[in-house]
Formats: structure tokens, sequence, C-alpha cells
């Protein structure tokens, strides 16, 4: 565990990988370091109820992490005040640098329980776990990922509450929740974020998400709206290598980069989760590895065909050892 506030030690603009639900695992969080490194990883989202005595053991694997995935946020959902002490005081016991609340996923059926982006509804209640979670935290520092609002804008009036809570860092995804992930995503209004954190908590750190697929878009979006960090989340299925400072994308890496990366991220799915996590999560990432191939729609037919790690695993030795002939 890093000593002191992560968010304060990092390089400016802060790389950040997106805690997504079923993708960031321990596993991809290893092939990701492995091939672009960002400067803080998440984890996916951990169920604050979940951390209670009667349910031991059913999140262990979930919350395990390598030293390589340093510095490392957990981020926990629900709406329970006692949940999120007990879950905090526990990530706090295992080494993680920060905690994080989930005030901004917009599942329909999480917001009509209102937890989540349905926190929006009940500041009340937001501020009451975000108190029970620096309680049980123990001094590790406590930031929120939220949205811009439920069904329009409520930019001044909802951020400007979070940031009088004075998080260690707040990370704002420029959408509504009604918005998904359909329009683009309105850095305007993360600007208009930083400048209320610039009047009402000067030593919360501001973080923005939302359309940054790039070292190049990270990098102006950064300085177009002044945050210190920028969140990646879907667009690391774009190109895995989104972090890396410079070079090549992915889709420029060769057949057998792109498919021997593929079969590790399969193989390690396979021994880490030992069966306790469904085989089908994997071809979600299918298309993040494969859609620069010359024969991508033909392999990822196949690829979809497969039920059980040989199989797939197989399918794409074969396909090393036989690629898809060059273009004359």
């Amino acid at each position: 565990m890093v000593s002191g506030n992560i968010w304060t030690q990092l390089e400016r603009p802060m790389r950040i990988l997106a805690p997504m639900e079923d993708v960031t695992d321990t596993v991809f969080r290893q092939i990701v370091g492995s091939l672009a490194p960002p400067d803080l990883y998440f984890t996916e989202f951990l169920r604050a109820d979940l951390f209670q005595p009667r349910f031991a053991g059913r999140m262990q694997r979930r919350l395990e992490f390598s030293e390589a995935e340093r510095p490392i946020i957990a981020q926990i959902w629900g709406n329970d005040t006692r949940d999120y002490g007990v879950a905090a005081a526990r990530l706090a016991q295992l080494g993680y640098d920060g905690i994080d609340i989930n005030m901004g996923c917009p599942a329909p059926k999480l917001v009509k329980k209102g937890c989540c982006a349905g926190l929006i509804r009940t500041p009340l209640k937001a501020a009451e776990l975000y108190a029970a979670a620096c309680e049980g935290a123990q001094g590790v520092p406590v930031s929120i990922k939220t949205r811009i609002g439920l069904d329009t804008p409520e930019t001044e009036d909802w951020i400007g509450f979070l940031l009088q809570l004075r998080p260690a860092a707040l990370t704002v995804h420029g959408r509504t929740a009604a918005e998904m992930s359909d329009p683009p995503a309105d850095w305007s209004q993360v600007r208009l974020a930083v400048e209320l954190r610039n009047r009402i908590s000067p030593s919360t750190v501001m973080v923005g998400n939302g359309d940054i697929r790039s070292e190049s878009e990270l990098q102006a979006a950064a300085a177009a709206s002044g945050v210190e960090g920028v969140m990646i989340g879907r667009g690391i299925f774009e190109d895995l290598l989104a972090f890396r400072r410079s070079g090549a994308s992915w889709v420029e890496q060769p057949r057998e980069v792109v498919l021997e990366t593929f079969i590790r991220h399969i193989e390690l799915h396979r021994i880490y989760w030992q069966g306790e996590r469904n085989f089908e999560i994997l071809k979600k990432f299918a298309r993040a590895y494969l859609h620069g191939l010359p024969d991508f729609d033909s392999l990822y037919r196949e690829v979809m065909r497969y039920h059980d790690h040989d199989s797939l695993v197989a399918l794409l030795q074969r396909s090393v050892q036989q690629p898809f002939p060059e273009l004359k």
C-alpha cells in the first residue's frame, strides 16, 4: 500500500483505468499493465453488502490483486451505511491504495434501488455513505465517481454538493445517467465541475471521464478541462495500448502478438478463476483483441462458436500458425 494520499502523488495528468464490471478483474488489469500500464487501476464494482461476515468467501477472488497492479483503488456500491463501514475497513486491511464510491453507474435496476447514479436523487444518503466509508477506511483516501445528473445536467447542484464533502478525488463522467453511453460526453460540464472544485474544495483532485481513447485525446481533454486525471473506460476496448505514451496503436501490432496476447488472457482467466467465473465473459474481449486483423469477421464468428478454454485456445493457436494471407 502506498503511504499517504495516492491522489496527490501521481504524474499529471493521471492516466486511469476505469472500473468496469466483468472487465477490470485482476486478469485484465495484468494484461493491460503488461502492454501499456496506466498510472492508476480500479477494480470491478464491489457490492458493499457482500463484505458482511455472513458472506465470507464470496468476494475473495474479486478482491485479490498483485503488486504489479499498484496503485489500485477499490470501488464499492450499495446504499447501506453499515455495509459501507464494514467494506471500507476490510479494503483498508487488504492494503488498497484508495476506496471509491460508485455514484454514477446508470444501470436502471440499480438506479431504481437508489444505488449508484440513483444516489443523485438522495444527496443526504450519499453524504451518509461517504461518511461511513471514511470512518471505516482508517485514513485510506476515499473518492467518488459520478455523473453530471440523472435526466438533465445538474452539475452545479449535484457536483457542488459532493464537493462540500471534501472527497480526496472526484471523477465526473460527462453524461447524465439517462444518456447511458449514447451521446458524446459533455466535457464542458467537466470543466464546470473543475471550476466548482476551485471555489468549494481546492484540495479535491478532479478526474474527467467519457469518450477518451488515446494518449493524445487524454492530453487534450485534460488541458481543455483543467482536470488532474483522465479515466479511460470503453476506450480501452478500441485500443489496448491507449495508455501508451507514444508508438503504434493496437491495430498496428503484428498478428502473432495480437493472438498470443489473447491466448495469454484466456489462460490467465482459466488459472485464476478456476471455473468460478463464466467462460462466456471472455468473449466480450474478443473484439478488443481482434478488430484490427484482416480476417476479423470470420475469426470473430469462429470465436463466438466456442464455449471452453481449451477449444478457444486451440482455435487461436491454429490461427497463429496459419495466418490470413496478406493481400498483394
